[in-house]
């Protein structure tokens, strides 16, 4: 690595360390303890339901009101799909184990990044309003810090964020 490379790397540990850690501004927190998580997809009809798929069972989580329910398990890991009953015959995307990914981006102009200074803890910063970390790192929250996430994203109506890691599940709901 030469000097400029150090120098780089440098800089950018300085703006991630100013960053707040926590729950963004108007958005709250719930964690679900869930064993063996190896899928999550947002439904694009019903925007505040969650298909949430574990080596235990398959699930779908009202993010709006926090609720569970338990379906009959119904996915394909080649096509990264699932289907539901609560759901009816929607075709649900699903990202984790075996590749696909949730939406980064928010109508609102909400943004999720992944940085891993410190490799391999992630971080997920979430960046509110086209607001760049690099830039406004003192705007911006770290939502998320561990190993090994599965998947996360945004709703399509933007009012969700998910994180799920192989134990646990973060839903972030607008306030």
């Amino acid at each position: 690595m030469d000097a400029n490379e150090i120098e780089h790397r440098k800089k950018m540990q300085d703006i991630i360390q100013r960053i707040p850690t926590g729950v963004p501004d108007g958005w709250e927190k719930i964690t679900y303890a869930v064993g063996g998580l190896t899928y999550l997809g947002f439904s694009n009809i019903h925007t505040e339901k969650l298909v949430v798929i574990s080596s235990q069972r398959q699930s779908i989580i009202d993010c709006k009101t926090g609720s569970k329910t338990y379906c009959t398990e119904n996915y394909d890991e080649d096509d990264l799909i699932a289907l539901a009953e609560e759901l009816g015959d929607e075709i649900v995307p699903i990202a984790g184990d075996g590749g696909g990914g949730l939406r980064r981006f928010s109508k609102d102009g909400n943004i999720l990044v992944s940085v891993a200074p410190f490799w391999p803890m992630l971080k997920i910063i979430f960046m509110p309003q086209y607001t760049l970390y690099t830039l406004n790192p003192e705007k911006c929250t770290i939502i998320f810090e561990d190993y090994e996430i599965k998947a996360f994203g945004f709703s399509k109506c933007g009012n969700y964020i998910a994180v799920g890691t192989s134990d646990t599940l973060d839903i972030f709901r607008k306030i």
